[in-house]
């Protein structure tokens, strides 16, 4: 069983898989600038926000950029969850810090790979970033690196 294979291998375990350059970018960056780092990696679904200090302090979701460059078709499609506070949001957004998630989840070198999965299952994600201790992004382990290093591949 897959879980089985798994259940005591840590992030650390297979960081020379891990992407090691995930893409971040300045909460104070403009949106166009986010997209342009959207397009510069697109085999990721995050981008991870940093603060001066190289700090990860949050992520925009591929998701959220959608919201943000149709806003209305996004309001429309999604009635049950109506907000207009969050279609406000999108529609006025100028800059990564108006649509960035402040809770971003992350992953350290000594998380279990289960944990992992458990967050990405939770949060319907296939991507987390990896932090260092200072909490500067250090990789990006998503459900790829995980499928090859069970295959060991």
């Amino acid at each position: 069983m897959p879980e089985d294979k798994l259940s005591k291998i840590k992030v650390k375990d297979i960081m020379h898989l891990i992407v090691k350059e995930p893409t971040t970018i300045s909460q104070d960056a403009s949106l166009d600038q986010l997209l342009h780092k959207i397009l510069e990696n697109t085999t990721s679904r995050h981008v991870y926000v940093i603060n001066e200090n190289d700090k990860l302090i949050g992520s925009v979701r591929l998701n959220n950029t959608i919201k943000y460059l149709f806003p209305s078709i996004s309001l429309l499609e999604n009635t049950e969850a109506f907000e207009i506070g969050s279609f406000l949001g999108y529609s006025n957004a100028q800059k990564v810090s108006d649509i960035m998630n402040n809770l971003c989840s992350y992953a350290v070198n000594d998380a279990l790979i289960t944990d992992i999965i458990r967050i990405m299952i939770r949060e319907k994600i296939n991507e987390l970033p990896v932090v260092d201790k200072e909490f500067k992004v250090i990789g990006e382990v998503n459900v790829l690196e995980i499928i090859k290093y069970y295959l060991g591949t």
